[in-house]
């Protein structure tokens, strides 16, 4: 049948073969194998999952393994053919856990497992959470044209608060967001854009990278930015000065300002109207030789302080100036009422007055005058007694030699009027009339 030499050697190398593998079965029923790239899988229990505890990472994704077992069982066992999984069993609260691995055949196949390389896998579990937190605008490529800048007030975007969901541990880093734009553009006026590039900041203003975790999602695909433009001006800081005598050198007053203008914003739906800024009304007599007072800065409506100051301090220039205290006994009274006949009270009054050191060395108590001028004044109720009223008063004092010469200080005169018999008379028939009218009613 086998004439030919081949023919014989093929045939006796297959019974050889056949040979070799009964008695292999017969004397060696076990053999090892090794089997690669195994899918591992991390699950906790269903007890720690109804509580919210997730996997959020681990370090090992597939395991080489060795097992031992029946020859004719395992021999075509493949890594689909067989389950690796971590042993969560004692898993129940968040953290980083290093875990054994288990391995099991999907067919039920049994066998001896010798290794697992590698024999731990370092998984993360937390719990999935939610919040909400603020979106801030950034525009970084926006610039503007000259005289314009943005009102930081109401640059905003919507919607400017957002929830976002993922690991605990995740979320709890994250204070707010900023949704961005890369945009560029110089505005001379306002303008809405649109962007779906979002970060996320830490209280301490640090990028937190979210985007490398599966399991953090957000709820808003799309901002509106709103970039309200300003229009702003550099005015100069101005004063007024009150109770000032007729004739006073208002110029003569060497005021210093801490700030000699400021830079106001305003939208284009405010009319700008301001030449100057007035930053405060100083009555003259409350101005002596070390005068340093702090004003605050009073911003109309309609417009933003752009100076980066809130104060400003007005002080007096002492330079040159000397004060002297006088005694005046000539008090009169000008702007005098139709409704009372006033008269001082007070026969004498002391007086400081500043003015430069030469004029206040030549200076005599008969170059001051001083007056109570009641063109201003209305009697007031409290100080009505029968026909007199009687009230303290500041007089304006005057210097008819120098007219940068001026009073300061806290000084008043008792001022005493009595009706005059014009009104009592007018009241009197007053009452007449009323009395004859509700007799002939």
């Amino acid at each position: 049948m086998y004439d030919s030499r081949p023919a014989m050697m093929i045939v006796s190398l297959v019974t050889a073969i056949v040979l070799w593998f009964v008695i292999s079965i017969s004397i060696y029923p076990t053999t090892p194998r090794t089997i690669y790239h195994v899918a591992l899988s991390v699950d906790v229990s269903e007890a720690a999952e109804a509580d919210g505890l997730q996997v959020i990472s681990q370090d090992v994704e597939e395991v080489t393994i060795q097992i031992e077992g029946n020859r004719s069982q395992i021999g075509n066992l493949s890594a689909e053919d067989l389950t690796a999984s971590a042993v969560t069993d004692e898993v129940t609260t968040s953290g980083t856990r290093s875990l054994s691995i288990a391995v099991t055949s999907n067919d039920g196949t049994t066998f001896d497992v010798k290794d697992i390389s590698p024999a731990k896998v370092s998984v993360v579990f937390d719990y999935i959470v939610s919040k909400e937190i603020e979106v801030r605008p950034s525009m970084l490529n926006i610039t503007y044209e000259e005289g314009c800048v943005l009102d930081e007030e109401n640059y905003v975007c919507d919607p400017n608060v957002m929830t976002i969901s993922g690991p605990q541990k995740l979320v709890d880093q994250i204070s707010y967001a900023v949704a961005e734009s890369s945009q560029t553009e110089k505005l001379s006026s306002s303008k809405i854009l649109t962007t779906s590039d979002v970060s996320f900041y830490s209280e301490s203003d640090s990028l937190v990278d979210v985007f490398e975790s599966e399991q953090f999602t957000f709820d808003t695909p799309a901002f509106s930015i709103t970039i309200p433009v300003l229009y702003q001006e550099e005015l100069g800081i101005t004063y007024q000065i009150t109770n000032m005598p007729s004739g006073f050198d208002v110029d003569s007053l060497n005021l210093e300002l801490s700030e000699e203008s400021i830079i106001l914003a305003y939208s284009n739906a405010t009319v700008n109207d301001m030449s100057e800024f007035n930053l405060a009304s100083i009555p003259l007599r409350d101005i002596n030789l070390d005068y340093s007072q702090d004003f605050t800065i009073e911003i109309p409506d309609g417009y933003t302080n752009q100076s980066g100051f809130t104060t400003v301090t007005v002080s007096l220039n002492s330079e040159g100036l000397a004060k002297k205290d006088f005694v005046l006994s000539d008090i009169g009274i000008i702007n005098n009422s139709a409704s009372y006949d006033f008269e001082v009270l007070t026969s004498q009054l002391t007086v400081s007055v500043i003015g430069p050191e030469d004029e206040i060395a030549n200076l005599d108590a008969s170059d001051l005058t001083a007056n109570v001028d009641l063109l201003s004044y209305s009697v007031q109720a409290d100080a009505i007694d029968g026909e007199t009223v009687t009230f303290n008063y500041t007089p304006t004092i005057s210097c008819s030699k120098y007219s940068d010469i001026w009073a300061v200080g806290d000084y008043s005169v008792s001022v005493q009027g009595t009706r005059t018999d014009s009104t009592t008379t007018t009241t009197e028939e007053e009452a007449s009339e009323t009395t004859t009218t509700e007799a002939e009613t």
